[in-house]
């Protein structure tokens, strides 16, 4: 296979957006050397056609490119006279049987690890779309389990205790994001990590605090973000890193920070 200037586009796009190998790799959960070789159009360290043409699509989706006309420069799942390069020949050896029994093998564990990544990916995809639709729940209302107060020896044998809030309230930080286009994000509620991965175009995220939520976003220009049910302006343009923190006072810009490396 020829040079197609595909690693060339997508190393620029993730520079342009100070992202690392890392930043792509935890998200897409494509391994780190297998983005480099696509960067460097390296395709004979890639495990073949198919795999190639899912990476590139990742890769592009996560920094929020069109993938299509990257795909187009790639030859087609059907276009058999134009496979992935072979590697260079080795002269025989007595050890050439065992050598190839190596390979085949090691190709099979690679296309099991594929085939249980497009699976998981696939799991995962359903889940978020069936957690976007599912109406929200209402919190857990910790002031029902609290116990009822004593009387004070001040107090009257007829006096009434203050009543306590309705059950079901809502906590007092509502927060609903909706993607216009592929965006990363690491969505934390209270200090907990709340949700993190790609939120695909029309894909609605609700999350409820009782004190602040925090938004990371790898494509704060694709996010539209309503906090209380009020519609925020935009966090920031597309393709950029933001970070905001939303309480019940309203939206708070932070320094930008990096995603966490993959462990």
């Amino acid at each position: 296979m020829a040079s197609f200037d595909i690693g060339a586009k997508l190393r620029q796009a993730r520079l342009a957006q100070n992202f690392s190998i890392n930043d792509i790799a935890q998200p897409t959960r494509i391994p780190a050397r297998f983005l480099e070789a696509i960067e460097s159009d390296d395709y004979s360290s890639l495990p073949g056609l198919i795999f190639t043409r899912n990476f590139v699509r990742q890769y592009a989706i996560a920094l929020g490119l069109d993938p299509e006309p990257l795909l187009a420069e790639l030859p087609k799942l059907d276009e058999s006279t134009a496979p992935l390069p072979a590697p260079p020949k080795r002269p025989r050896s007595p050890y050439s049987h065992d050598q190839r029994l190596r390979s085949l093998l090691s190709s099979i564990a690679w296309l099991i690890v594929a085939v249980g990544a497009a699976l998981g990916a696939y799991l995962h995809y359903n889940h978020s779309i069936t957690r976007a639709a599912a109406p929200p729940t209402a919190p857990e209302n910790r002031s029902a389990l609290a116990p009822s107060p004593r009387p004070t020896p001040e107090s009257s044998p007829g006096t009434q205790p203050p009543a306590s809030p309705s059950v079901g309230a809502p906590a007092p930080v509502q927060v609903s994001l909706t993607a216009s286009q592929p965006a990363w994000v690491q969505v934390s509620a209270d200090g907990k990590i709340a949700f993190t991965g790609t939120l695909l175009p029309n894909e609605t995220r609700e999350i409820s605090a009782e004190e602040q939520v925090r938004v990371l976003a790898g494509n704060a220009g694709a996010l539209r973000i309503s906090l209380n049910g009020k519609a925020l302006d935009s966090i920031g343009p597309l393709g950029q890193v933001r970070v905001v923190k939303l309480t019940a006072e309203g939206p708070e810009f932070l320094a930008k920070t990096r995603a966490p490396d993959p462990l």
